[in-house]
């Protein structure tokens, strides 16, 4: 970023201003909230997206909102929420050389290796990291026999085991029956000390593990966290279920057979895609446990042909808290500071991570803000301090991603969202920051429409067409 260009924004501290949004910034009136209307906001909204070059593009639905990692080989190794297709590899006619700097569970990692281009992910979360580097690590033929002899070894072997170390988590004993949680941890000290000067091999099996935790557990994610198995959701609200019925509905009356199962079955899942690893450029694919906002720091050399991300949407969505169970279970974190850490460093997409630190205003934000319904609870919650974290957080993304790019593009796969009564158009929001950042062109191709949820439904009636998933093409 320039010096003029840094001096001709507003930088305001996140301590000095009030939630939600009366703030005041040199060039800015804020908006009351009698002007919270549809009709001014759907001007507002017209406005907003006259800057911009729309493009239809349904043909890129099924890639933006990909359920292919539940299914296609390597990639179903782990559920994790969002991901979209690898296919957007050949789909966007992506470079040799692609950098994704949120890579997740590293979709666009393993598409690059098998169509034979290079490419690097970077993402905070540790389980992901660790996922995509299994995934990307082909096992010899020795070890993945020696995986299966494992596997076969282990009903006879788990009674003479002790059981590993319970995690620190305070709800470990709620979320398995004490069986299931006894069996589970006698086969993490079985896989630790047979291969313990093998870690290719243990990985591949912690992963394994990992993965059936909660196929195995008493919780399901749901939401923005956990929810547990012995409550049962009708439209009335949730009740309680029969202790001891639901559980051998769910696990049978066998608890102990119905783990060895499930960890047997993702074994010989994972051994039977192994095939897939025949085929492609492995070893050029390089995964970083580390921060989007500190690209400089990490690449400070590199340069890509494309560049292709799909941040955390701005829609509260804490990852750290669904997936609690796997990160302590896996010893990813150990203790809550460890746990608080991930939240504070990671984009300000949710209401955990660091919404203090300072942020330069966007100007079309702050007016968007000022029609939100102070009376809603999201209001109440602090979205509007998470929402100007979060695109001063793209910003200093973008701004790093286009000095990753020598003569490419950057695509950014992206969905707004809605809080209070306001349509928040982030792509729109995202490609007039990838020209504050440098890029000369910005196009928004929209591949599918969202649903509003029932909350907003009402207030948002008529502008349902603003709720868009997209991908913004910066060049």
């Amino acid at each position: 970023m320039s010096t003029a260009a840094a001096t001709s924004r507003s930088v305001v501290s996140a301590r000095n201003i009030s939630v939600g949004g009366d703030v005041r910034i040199k060039g800015l009136t804020p908006t009351g909230q009698s002007t919270n209307t549809r009709q001014e906001l759907a001007r507002l909204l017209r406005k907003i997206n006259r800057d911009h070059r729309f493009r239809p593009r349904r043909d890129l639905a099924p890639f933006v909102n990909w359920s292919g990692n539940a299914a296609s080989p390597i990639h179903r190794w782990l559920r994790y929420r969002e991901a979209y297709s690898p296919n957007l590899i050949t789909k966007l006619s992506l470079g040799p050389a692609i950098l994704d700097p949120f890579c997740g569970c590293g979709s666009i990692l393993i598409g690059a290796a098998q169509n034979g281009y290079s490419s690097v992910g970077i993402d905070v979360n540790p389980l992901a990291t660790f996922a995509a580097k299994v995934k990307l690590t082909p096992l010899t033929r020795a070890q993945l026999t020696s995986v299966r002899t494992f596997a076969a070894s282990l009903p006879n072997r788990l009674r003479g085991i002790e059981p590993w170390p319970v995690p620190g988590l305070s709800i470990s004993s709620k979320v398995f029956e004490p069986l299931i949680l006894d069996t589970i941890l006698r086969i993490r000290s079985a896989f630790e000390a047979d291969f313990a000067g093998d870690r290719v091999v243990r990985n591949f099996i912690l992963l394994a593990w990992v993965a059936i935790l909660e196929r195995v557990g008493s919780y399901f994610k749901e939401g923005n966290g956990i929810k547990y198995r012995n409550r049962k959701r009708l439209k009335t609200g949730y009740i309680q279920r029969e202790d001891g019925e639901w559980q051998r509905q769910r696990f049978g009356s066998n608890q102990k057979s119905f783990v060895l199962t499930a960890f047997h079955a993702q074994i010989e899942m994972m051994l039977e895609d192994a095939k897939h690893w025949k085929k492609g450029r492995w070893a050029e694919q390089h995964v970083i446990e580390g921060n989007a906002l500190e690209l400089s720091r990490l690449l400070p050399d590199r340069t890509f042909d494309s560049v292709v991300f799909s941040p955390p949407y701005a829609n509260r969505f804490d990852y750290f808290e669904s997936m609690k169970v796997e990160l302590w279970f896996g010893g990813f974190v150990e203790t809550y500071e460890d746990n608080n850490s991930l939240r504070k460093i990671s984009v300000r997409s949710h209401l955990g991570a660091d919404l203090n630190k300072p942020f330069e205003a966007l100007p079309q934000l702050e007016q968007i803000i000022g029609l939100m319904d102070r009376d809603a609870s999201s209001w109440r919650m602090g979205v509007p301090s998470l929402l100007r974290g979060y695109f001063d957080d793209m910003r200093q993304t973008l701004t790093q991603c286009h000095e990753r790019i020598e003569r490419g593009r950057c695509y950014v796969v992206i969905g707004n969202s809605a809080f209070a009564g306001v349509i928040i158009p982030t792509d729109a929001f995202i490609a007039s920051l990838g020209l504050e950042c440098g890029f000369q062109k910005a196009e928004i191709l929209v591949a599918r429409h969202l649903t509003v949820s029932p909350q907003q439904r009402n207030q948002l009636a008529g502008l349902e067409d603003q709720m868009r998933e997209s991908i913004v093409v910066l060049s």
